[in-house]
């Protein structure tokens, strides 16, 4: 495989030597030391071979990098962390443009923001902030890359008393398919910043991010866990309990094998800033059912409670995902979700619900593309293995549970939980008036639609047409 055009025609080596010359970063063919490294992504499920790849040193090169690929008629890929569910971090033939060596950011103590170009992952954003005592909104992985996360949505530990990644951004800069640098705020473009604020990669390349920062000391911890056979209890308890919740307190729910083969519900709190009514809060969900079977709690720096998750997702690793929403746990939902758990192929496999609601539902629907406002729970079924063999058992498992249970499901879907699942879906994770405009949208920033490989919103077709 080497570099190619959309029509399947090897690009010239001349045009990539001009392009070397051209940009400050490096630029990795086939045959180059270091591409080998530097094709790999998170999901070891896609073994992709680019083109060509182009480590950008600055927003500069990733002009340079989208003008040849539009020059050339090449697809592209945009990376910066790697941490696309789907693949969408490379591809084959075409052209990568690696944002992974971006990693500026500074804190504006007088604006309260921190300005930070997209190579940086959550541990780097989170290390910096956190030194000032200051954090914003991330997701629940810190070797997750902010770019895809904030461009997504960004649900994380902090999104029920800060809002989302993208309720938190206040301005970026965006290279559009033609090359041109826009800035989009609410000020300076706002349909382009209203799109990129959960629109996905649609839109453009954004160089910078800059996010509203708030004050962030360490966190109360721990886990609640109970038997499966207490599922109808754990979920009336969790229901009642979700509904009074205060803002602070973030929840996510998962499934675990204990030591005796039966199942655990686990319940993880977050106490983002922990109170004198902690430990009553806790009390509350202890008491659910029977006695927990496991009772934890510590005080972590919110840096730290951002790795928790780390070692469950590890890099290169095979992962296969289907993500829905509900609206409140049910007896029956659980107990669909525990026996989808004890049926999974591969002891990496994952079932887990985060609560949502809190500050995430008083931002208007239509304030921004991301628009599952209401409250409820997120659930993601994730598949994990290591072995190619076992890509189909593992996979199938992963559809079939999901299939059984959208009887319970909102209709809502979180668009960084996607995988190639058609446009139907893609629909889902909008609504049909968000997408309709983010067509629109699409049309008049894209009308090539250059940036395809992502979850794709198509152009709309002119009025006219």
């Amino acid at each position: 495989m080497t570099l190619k055009n959309r029509s399947g025609q090897a690009v010239a080596p001349e045009h990539v030597d001009a392009l070397r010359t051209t940009v400050r970063g490096q630029v990795f063919a086939q045959d180059d030391e270091g591409y080998a490294r530097a094709r790999l992504v998170w999901n070891g499920y896609f073994n992709r071979h680019p083109g060509l790849i182009v480590r950008c040193a600055g927003a500069a090169d990733v002009v340079e990098a989208v003008r040849f690929a539009t020059r050339h008629d090449i697809r592209l890929a945009v990376r910066s962390g790697g941490h696309s569910y789907p693949g969408h971090s490379t591809i084959d033939d075409g052209l990568v443009v690696d944002l992974s060596g971006l990693k500026g950011i500074r804190v504006d103590l007088q604006r309260g923001v921190a300005i930070c170009e997209p190579g940086l992952l959550l541990a780097e954003l989170d290390d910096e902030t956190y030194r000032f005592g200051l954090a914003v909104t991330g997701g629940q992985v810190s070797h997750t890359g902010i770019a895809g996360l904030t461009l997504g949505g960004g649900i994380g530990w902090l999104c029920r008393s800060r809002g989302l990644t993208v309720d938190n951004l206040v301005a970026a800069d965006v290279v559009l398919a033609d090359g041109e640098v826009r800035r989009a705020s609410a000020e300076d473009d706002a349909d382009l910043f209203w799109a990129i604020r959960g629109g996905g990669g649609n839109f453009g390349i954004v160089t910078s991010f800059e996010y509203r920062l708030h004050p962030q000391g360490a966190c109360r911890t721990g886990i609640v866990a109970y038997r499966a056979g207490d599922h109808a209890a754990v979920a009336t308890g969790l229901s009642a309990f979700a509904a009074t919740a205060p803002d602070r307190l973030a929840l996510a729910v998962g499934l675990f094998d204990l030591a005796d083969g039966d199942t655990g519900i686990a319940i993880r709190y977050v106490d983002t800033a922990p109170a004198e009514d902690t430990g009553a809060l806790v009390d509350a969900l202890a008491g659910f059912g029977p006695e927990p079977v496991l009772r934890t709690s510590e005080t972590m720096p919110y840096p730290k409670v951002q790795q928790l998750a780390d070692a469950d997702m590890a890099h290169h690793r095979r992962y296969y995902t289907r993500s829905f929403m509900i609206e409140t746990v049910t007896a029956e939902a659980l107990a669909g979700l525990i026996e989808g758990f004890r049926t999974r192929k591969s002891e990496l496999s994952q079932i887990g619900m985060m609560l949502l609601g809190g500050e995430v539902a008083r931002v208007a629907p239509d304030a921004t593309a991301y628009p599952h406002r209401e409250p409820g729970f997120l659930v993601t079924l994730l598949g994990g293995w290591t072995d190619e063999q076992d890509d189909a058992a593992n996979t199938a498992w992963c559809r079939e549970t999901y299939d059984t249970l959208q009887r319970f499901t909102s209709g809502g879907v979180y668009v960084n939980e996607l995988l190639d699942e058609g446009e139907r879906r893609i629909v889902s994770a909008y609504g049909a008036d968000h997408y309709r405009r983010l067509s629109e949208l699409k049309a008049k920033y894209d009308p090539a639609n250059t940036f395809r490989v992502n979850q794709n919103i198509k152009p709309a077709a002119p009025a006219d047409a």
